[in-house]
């Protein structure tokens, strides 16, 4: 008897996900020259997101701090993850809708951050820099339009894992959650969170709803 064959799955759209990792790139390349001059108060002043800029009339902040980062891991990591999630969500939500995706839950997720600068600024007062928050709004749609698919990925680059996307998004959840109230590391906490929130308004909001190939032969993101 012949062998049945598996569903075929359109190519994944990558668009915005391709122009999105090379806009990143291109910006931490020539952040470290306005850094490293009598200019690098300046930059971060308008282009970070923190209340003394906000308070300025900068409020182009909201968008313009996802695309700076602090270093080269901090680049590399983001831009591994979107690349992995991006294309699907691109393909599932359209090109316009991913992107509004993505920079809305990164504005959420520093409007939450600099709601807690306003409460506790020693602890959340800091400038902000990072694409996470956007990140965080891709992994909680991930979550909820593909909640029963299986993700694979490598907790810390290292340690291989593969559990259903809702868990996944539960995790990321309990994980910003708990660095909100016990901060630890350097990292924005209430932004991943707010982007987490963000993302879920917004696939709600739009009505996404999942690709039928990706649930018969579900893409699995590295």
């Amino acid at each position: 008897m012949p062998k049945e064959s598996k569903p075929d799955v359109a190519p994944l759209d990558r668009d915005v996900t391709v122009a999105l990792v090379v806009l990143n790139i291109f910006v931490f390349l020539i952040e470290p020259s306005m850094r490293e001059s009598a200019a690098r108060h300046w930059f971060e002043q308008r282009y970070s997101l923190w209340l003394p800029g906000l308070k300025a009339g900068h409020w182009w902040q909201f968008i313009t701090y996802q695309f700076l980062h602090g270093g080269w891991i901090h680049l590399g990591a983001n831009l591994v993850f979107l690349h992995s999630l991006g294309p699907i969500l691109e393909t599932t939500m359209g090109r316009r809708r991913f992107l509004v995706l993505f920079l809305a839950s990164g504005a959420i997720g520093g409007l939450l951050q600099l709601a807690g600068a306003v409460t506790s600024p020693p602890i959340f007062g800091q400038p902000v820099v990072g694409a996470s928050a956007g990140l965080a709004g891709l992994l909680a749609a991930l979550g909820s339009v593909y909640a029963e698919e299986r993700i694979r990925g490598y907790f810390l680059f290292l340690i291989p894992f593969e559990l259903k996307a809702k868990y996944l998004l539960l995790i990321a959840g309990l994980v910003s959650v708990l660095g909100s109230i016990f901060p630890f590391g350097n990292i924005a906490h209430l932004a991943h969170l707010g982007g987490m929130l963000g993302g879920l308004c917004c696939v709600n909001l739009m009505n996404i709803q999942p690709l039928p190939d990706f649930q018969n032969a579900p893409p699995k993101p590295a």
